[in-house]
């Protein structure tokens, strides 16, 4: 299944769920016409890719993307329900949506925690930070770019969190006291407070001593 395809079905079940209050703005039918040009995707990709890189994602407008992509927003609409449809499916690989880190075989459950919440921390830095808070931000007011955001980026992140936890507890290498599920939540909260509500919030300190201090947590609970 398309990126676009799948984005496009979670907006409109979204609408669906909100009673199709919102669906005019919020969501488009998933379409079954003749399937896109990938020199028209291409284009329409790199389009937002160079817009955001000066582009607020409040300011971006699909009128913005069609005119410096060179396509009329039909053709835009005709795969994505919205602005914050393409910019998922643009920086699909810097968000890096498309591998949940789940422990590897060679490693302990202790080494797959510490790597993993580094790397979330250090993927959350600079502008990849900066258009997930953005997405955020719109998340508050939509309930279908909160599906998006859901779906393609946090569900991932929690599911692989969950999932090493869940193995260190059975390997008896962390506590078991915590649900997997809630020590997820517990290691994701304090890194996305900390992006929303801090300039550098996300430094070098604290990449260096939060996954001690959230294996800590999790050997003890």
């Amino acid at each position: 299944m398309s990126h676009a395809y799948a984005l496009n079905q979670i907006q409109t079940d979204a609408a669906m769920d909100d009673g199709g209050l919102n669906s005019v703005q919020t969501a488009a039918p998933v379409k079954s016409g003749r399937p896109r040009s990938e020199e028209s995707r291409k284009a329409i990709l790199d389009a937002t890719r160079r817009l955001m890189l000066h582009t607020p994602l409040r300011d971006l407008s699909i009128e913005a993307i069609a005119r410096k992509a060179g396509v009329g927003k039909t053709t835009i609409y005709r795969w994505w329900p919205n602005k914050v449809a393409v910019v998922i499916e643009a920086f699909s690989d810097q968000l890096d949506l498309h591998t949940p880190h789940l422990t590897e075989v060679s490693m302990t459950t202790t080494d797959a925690l510490m790597a993993q919440v580094d790397k979330m921390i250090r993927h959350l830095r600079g502008r990849n930070g900066r258009i997930i808070a953005d997405i955020m931000a719109e998340a508050q007011a939509d309930e279908g770019v909160m599906a998006l955001f859901q779906a393609f980026y946090m569900d991932t992140r929690k599911q692989a969190l969950q999932h090493i936890v869940y193995q260190g507890q059975r390997s008896g290498e962390f506590g078991a006291v915590i649900a997997p599920d809630i020590a997820a939540d517990m290691i994701m909260g304090p890194v996305f407070f900390r992006l929303l509500t801090t300039r550098d919030g996300l430094d070098e300190r604290f990449i260096e001593d939060y996954p001690i201090t959230v294996l800590n947590m999790i050997r003890g609970a």
